[in-house]
């Protein structure tokens, strides 16, 4: 998930990463979800990977053309009908909270109006789910990068879903020592205090952002 903090494009091409994807299917013919190598559904991964090329390819992050807000919509309709019906429990919620940070994740980056998506209700339901994933569990623990999306875009109004938001990333960090975990609770205050998350720039060298590769 590096290349989300980065401005540079993915070492791969789309094409190399597809095929490689590609690569790992059941006998039915499904792609395999490996929870060693990554911990959302391939599918979703694959739309990770297309929402984060399609922003590298503008030449200025700042000025982005109608032709890729456009093709950005069309994304994040495909992420909104994805169906994750196939799992239950913890594992629902978790996969859930991953499609809802990917999809927040590219109204984010894409400075997309709040009223295309919903905003405000998918940043409400993204915690839902997350609450609903039992505490310093393995399933609790992969939901970071998610959930960091969504907090950027958490307003004065939130403020009981941070506080949660910031426990939780903090009992993640004590349990486990990964220090993404703290480097997300400094990146996500220092944007709740600018009071803009979808302007703040995460390829500043010099911010917490630039070094959070969840």
């Amino acid at each position: 998930m590096g290349a989300t903090t980065s401005s540079r494009m993915p070492h791969w091409s789309l094409e190399d990463i597809r095929a490689t994807l590609n690569k790992f299917r059941t006998p039915s013919g499904r792609r395999e979800w490996g929870f060693d190598v990554f911990y959302c559904p391939i599918d979703l991964f694959e739309y990770i990977v297309d929402v984060t090329v399609l922003h590298r390819l503008q030449p200025d992050s700042r000025a982005i053309s109608q032709d890729a807000i456009q093709k950005s919509i069309l994304l994040g309709n495909d992420i909104k009908r994805w169906d994750a019906s196939g799992d239950s429990g913890p594992r629902r919620h978790m996969v859930e909270v991953w499609r809802l940070g990917t999809l927040l994740y590219l109204i984010r980056i894409f400075r997309l109006p709040n009223d295309i998506f919903n905003t405000k209700s998918l940043n409400k339901s993204i915690f839902n789910h997350a609450r609903a994933i039992p505490s310093k569990t393995s399933w609790s623990y992969s939901t970071s990068w998610p959930l960091f999306q969504a907090g950027l875009l958490l307003t004065q109004e939130d403020s009981q879903t941070r506080i949660w938001l910031r426990d939780e990333l903090y009992t993640n960090f004590r349990t486990l020592g990964c220090f993404h975990q703290k480097l997300a609770i400094e990146a996500l205050q220092q944007v709740w205090r600018s009071g803009n998350g979808r302007l703040f720039d995460l390829y500043n060298d010099n911010s917490p952002q630039r070094k959070l590769l969840l």
